[in-house]
């Protein structure tokens, strides 16, 4: 697992892959042939301090597993992987969030005037395995005010941490939200295709245990110098 003091290093980690993106875009032809790295966006102010940082992979639960998080039931499956479609095992992946009021379980977010949900912990990790897989289970986030003009719109943070490689950020959009037409990070992405890879939709998701829950796939790849290869 990857140092706290590295964790620090978030927003400049993700930063350096975009502008890798970038440049890989401007290879030329002989890169044409390889996967669109998903953009990177910031990690934001309310990245998970507490140690542990995580128990698991499933938010909707805490450790004691007495009640369960407020809100409606999602779960977010998909796939990490290089740009040569190489799926990247042994990567962690951390998500955090807010809970179904729209309120960070973060000190910063501490002033707010929304419900603090003593059963949401906010935060989970999993790693992937042989195929580049993850999975979570939480509840669906809040938009929530970001200052007094406009709302930010429901959205998952995420962090991967791939073997041997720096850590990256993006977040993750739910597909028909009106809010998603004026977010300043997702506008910030000139390209509709770009902005596109970062909205997942839910669909019905019948065979889960929990009545009434819906399952989105958002797969990751990533970019240059994201690349992990494997040579075992």
């Amino acid at each position: 697992m990857a140092a706290p003091l590295s964790r620090r290093k978030l927003l400049a980690a993700s930063s350096g892959l975009a502008a890798s993106g970038l440049l890989l875009a401007q290879a030329g032809p002989a890169m044409a042939a390889w996967l669109t790295p998903t953009p990177a966006q910031p990690a934001g102010p309310f990245y998970h301090p507490f140690e542990p940082l995580s128990v698991d992979n499933d938010l909707l639960l805490r450790k004691d597993g007495a009640a369960r998080a407020d809100g409606e039931i999602i779960y977010v499956k998909g796939r990490v992987r290089d740009q040569s479609g190489k799926p990247i095992k042994g990567a962690r992946v951390e998500i955090w969030q807010a809970n179904a009021y729209g309120r960070y379980n973060h000190p910063r977010h501490a002033n707010s005037n929304l419900p603090l949900d003593p059963n949401f912990h906010g935060f989970g990790h999993s790693l992937t395995d042989q195929g580049g897989n993850y999975r979570f289970r939480s509840i669906k986030p809040a938009p929530y005010p970001d200052n007094a003009d406009w709302l930010r719109p429901p959205h998952i943070h995420f962090a991967v941490f791939p073997p041997g490689g720096p850590a990256w950020t993006t977040q993750m959009y739910f597909a028909g939200e009106s809010l998603n037409q004026s977010d300043f990070l997702l506008r910030s992405l000139k390209d509709d295709t770009a902005r596109r890879r970062l909205i997942t939709r839910f669909r019905s998701y019948p065979d889960a245990p929990d009545t009434g829950a819906s399952l989105g796939q958002f797969d990751i790849v990533l970019g240059m110098p994201g690349v992990v290869q494997d040579k075992a």
